[in-house]
């Protein structure tokens, strides 16, 4: 028989409703019927009150994440990505293999003691490099699609503040029932730690503060924020 699948801790639940409408406030396309799967969830457990108000915001969202596909030319070059990542984690796996090859002596004992006629290595550092490049081209063109809708929402900046002020609204009133329930239940805050990318919610300490890096090198023009919630 199939394992039963385990159900998350209705606090885990609401923690990660809260991370999804914040991603959603900042323009990070998300899948609309995958978040309402999260708040169907919700509506099973004592936060049931979140799953309505997300009901309320849900146009909202919907608008906010087709609000890329407005923008001239960006959905073109969001299924570019796109396709560029599923490459890329092929050439990822080809890369493993190679270096498997080279260095884990089983593969030796099956292939010979030079496998791909001897040019496994050299294999191995064209692929390497096709994929630092399509990583680098990923990079570009994602910091292109962010350029486009930055420029695109300060042209249409009153089009889209109600709906993004609707996300924020929403994360505001789960915060508080997530610093409730840490205080009810005696639960650390650090344990209910999120990262975040505002920090103007109400009823939150920011912990932690920093601007992520692209390739574990170039400082991206955003922030996260670790936040816990105040009891």
């Amino acid at each position: 028989m199939p394992r039963k699948k385990k159900e998350e801790d209705p606090i885990s639940t609401l923690a990660r409703g809260i991370v999804l409408l914040d991603d959603l406030r900042a323009y990070r396309r998300k899948d609309v019927e995958r978040v309402d799967e999260v708040f169907s969830e919700l509506k099973k457990t004592r936060f049931r009150d979140h799953y309505d108000a997300w009901v309320k915001a849900r146009p909202h969202a919907e608008k906010i994440v087709d609000m890329p596909l407005r923008v001239p030319g960006v959905e073109r070059m969001i299924q570019k990505l796109a396709w560029l990542k599923v490459i890329n984690k092929i050439f990822l796996i080809v890369l493993v293999v190679f270096v498997a090859i080279l260095i884990v002596p089983v593969w030796r004992n099956m292939l010979g003691p030079e496998p791909l006629g001897g040019h496994a290595f050299t294999y191995a550092i064209i692929v390497a490099t096709f994929v630092v490049a399509v990583m680098n081209i990923s990079t570009l063109i994602d910091y292109k699609i962010r350029r486009k809708i930055v420029a695109f929402e300060s042209q249409t900046m009153g089009e889209y503040a109600s709906s993004r002020d609707k996300m924020k609204e929403t994360v505001n009133k789960m915060l508080r029932s997530l610093g409730k329930e840490a205080h009810r239940t005696g639960v650390n805050p650090a344990d209910l730690a999120i990262v975040l990318y505002f920090d103007d919610y109400e009823g939150i300490q920011v912990v932690k503060q920093w601007r992520p890096k692209s390739l574990g090198i170039f400082r991206k023009s955003y922030s996260h924020y670790q936040v816990i919630p105040k009891p």
